[in-house]
């Protein structure tokens, strides 16, 4: 890649070498948000599961391990999605630097985005990550104290 802009009216933006550092971004960026949907999904599936064990062994103490899958898999999509969110910036800045001109040869394949506390605090309180395990564990605790729990694993007669 030549950092010498009078190769194109377009430079750097119509370099290969420049269009795969942005497609490796994406890349990035869409595994991250793939995985983050993951950890909703199995999350749920988890807690379904153990609370449906719950009923069928009539144990109240399996319905406590609900809580792990929601602690665990909200802590992991915080992570996913604090990481993506930092991914997002330096995508952001990269463009940026292509749009003024100024992207140089040592930007190219820049694929670092670090993650700071701020990002990790910003990410678990997004509309996407408390909601779904807060109310995981609200649920839960309402079930808990309203004696729902007691009522899924008693023994029928």
């Amino acid at each position: 890649m030549s950092d010498n802009p009078q190769t194109s009216p377009l430079w750097p933006a119509d370099n290969s070498a420049v269009t795969s550092h942005i497609e490796l971004l994406q890349g990035i960026i869409n595994r991250l948000a793939d995985n983050s949907a993951s950890c909703k999904t199995w999350c749920i599936t988890l807690v379904g599961a153990l609370l449906s064990l719950a009923g069928a062994t009539h144990v109240e103490g399996v319905a406590a391990f609900a809580l792990l899958p929601v602690v665990m898999f909200g802590f992991m999509d915080t992570m996913y999605l604090a990481q993506e969110r930092a991914y997002r910036d330096l995508y952001t800045r990269i463009v940026g630097t292509i749009r003024d001109r100024s992207y140089k040869l040592s930007t190219a394949f820049e694929a670092r985005a670090p993650l700071d506390f701020g990002g990790f605090c910003a990410a678990l309180t997004s509309w996407s990550v408390y909601p779904i395990y807060l109310g995981l564990i609200l649920a839960y605790l309402t079930a808990h104290f309203t004696g729902w729990l007691s009522l899924l694993t008693a023994v029928t007669k």
